[in-house]
């Protein structure tokens, strides 16, 4: 008896043990591109323990591209992607079918642009045509060019690809061996650190051309958000959470990211996290509504403008975007 007893008792632990290493699993979330100013939220709420507080344990990393991050949470590589939710669309078009989902819309509008040196005289779409282009493959702007493109008339056969690493894209544009880069508005704080003044940097915003998109949110895929709903919705709070702390003090996310990288300098990472409160995080429509408050409408005109320039399979809102893993309303609006 005595010995049966012991060997529920060591079935029994051996249980419990395993119940708690698997809730101490760290959920793996990985960023669209290298640990920079505009990622400093979700740094913070790694480092600074908004997660912890919220209940979820989560290890954060750098990204090489959207592109590249939404194909590696779709592969299981990653639970979890900061990365845009149009490269997602684009994604999901190209599988027919919705592999990836956004449970939390971070950037109420894409800071998408074309950035060109003022000397260059790139001032509207068709001023690209025969230019060369530097661009990571992977980077949500390049994705998205094709739409860009096709809202504006660009024949893509005349465009100059150059493939480059994302800490090269802007040392081209000031060498001259690039005439143009897709990017994002933060990436004219790259331009700054290469000493080029505002006067010198012709940006051209695709929101001005007819390209009006969400942008950055936290994906994952439905079959993990189904498995661990919880999970999720812990995740989300914590990115919430320290997203209005970002918000009101700025300088609470480039300290968190300093820590992560003592090379950063915290004045230009700065200005690229205020360049994207300003473009894409704190809007009109965020002041008034919240975080996340998305309008479906909206999403559908997101979804149905890319899906149709590329000539893809297109999707229900409702199908991409998931509310139900919000915090309250109340817990979104700003203070």
């Amino acid at each position: 008896m005595l010995k049966i007893v012991a060997r529920v008792m060591v079935s029994l632990s051996a249980v419990v043990v395993t119940g708690v290493a698997s809730a101490q699993s760290p959920v793996r979330l990985v960023l669209d591109y290298a640990m920079q100013g505009q990622q400093s939220p979700i740094i913070l709420a790694a480092d600074g323990g908004y997660f912890e507080r919220a209940g979820v344990t989560v290890r954060v990393d750098r990204g090489y591209g959207s592109g590249d991050s939404i194909a590696k949470v779709a592969s299981g590589a990653y639970d979890v992607a900061f990365a845009d939710v149009g490269a997602a669309v684009t994604f999901n078009s190209s599988q027919g079918s919705t592999r990836i989902i956004d449970v939390f819309q971070v950037y109420d509008a894409a800071p998408m642009v074309m950035l060109s040196l003022t000397k260059s005289h790139i001032n509207k779409p068709a001023d690209l045509a025969g230019k060369r282009i530097a661009s990571p493959p992977g980077a949500s702007s390049r994705v998205m060019f094709p739409t860009f493109a096709a809202v504006n008339n660009i024949d893509t056969s005349k465009i100059n690809w150059i493939d480059v690493t994302p800490q090269l894209r802007e040392t081209l544009l000031k060498q001259g061996q690039a005439d143009a880069t897709t990017a994002l508005i933060t990436d004219v704080a790259g331009l700054n650190r290469l000493n080029l003044s505002e006067d010198q940097i012709s940006i051209m915003r695709f929101s001005d051309y007819g390209v009006n998109l969400y942008g950055h949110a936290i994906l994952t895929t439905p079959a993990f958000a189904a498995k661990n709903p919880d999970v999720i919705r812990k995740l989300v709070k914590g990115v919430a959470e320290a997203l209005k702390a970002s918000i009101a003090t700025p300088a609470a996310a480039i300290s968190a990211l300093a820590k992560r990288d003592a090379l950063v300098e915290p004045s230009i990472e700065q200005r690229r996290l205020d360049l994207v409160l300003a473009n894409a995080i704190v809007t009109d429509h965020v002041k008034m509504a919240g975080l996340s408050a998305v309008e479906m409408d909206r999403m559908q005109k997101t979804i149905d403008l890319i899906t149709t320039t590329l000539k893809k399979p297109t999707m229900k809102a409702a199908e991409l975007y998931h509310p139900e893993y919000l915090p309250q309303r109340g817990e979104l609006m700003l203070p």
